[in-house]
């Protein structure tokens, strides 16, 4: 249920706002709906994750990953035909580290303020 509203909500609010609306919505979602921090942070994690990998799998599809070779070679990467992969790869890392660090940080600024008998 963590990953499907995290994943929801920031592609929504992702198509109107800046990348970082992300961290906001981990952070509240986790804070609201996470049981313990490992599930806070495999959440925001997975969610984000998967909607960066789509995302950038469906903007770089119908161009012939153009972009994402040229920022590859930027990136110093080898001059391979499937460098794409790699900064495919390379963006939803960041993205799924970014969310999962700020859902585990909102878990934990949850349990400051809430009782954890009350959290179950």
């Amino acid at each position: 249920m963590l990953v499907i509203l995290i994943f929801f909500i920031a592609f929504i609010l992702q198509l109107f706002l800046p990348w970082w609306i992300i961290g906001i919505v981990a952070f509240a979602v986790s804070a609201w709906q996470a049981k313990s921090g490992k599930q806070a942070f495999a959440g925001g994690f997975t969610a984000i994750f998967l909607l960066w990998l789509t995302l950038s799998l469906w903007k770089s599809l119908p161009n012939e990953h153009i972009l994402a070779n040229r920022v590859g070679q930027m990136l110093m990467l080898p001059d391979w035909p499937f460098t794409w992969i790699f900064v495919v790869f390379i963006t939803a890392l960041i993205g799924g580290l970014t969310a999962g660090f700020a859902a585990l940080s909102g878990y934990f600024v949850s349990l400051a303020f809430i009782k954890p008998e009350r959290k179950k």
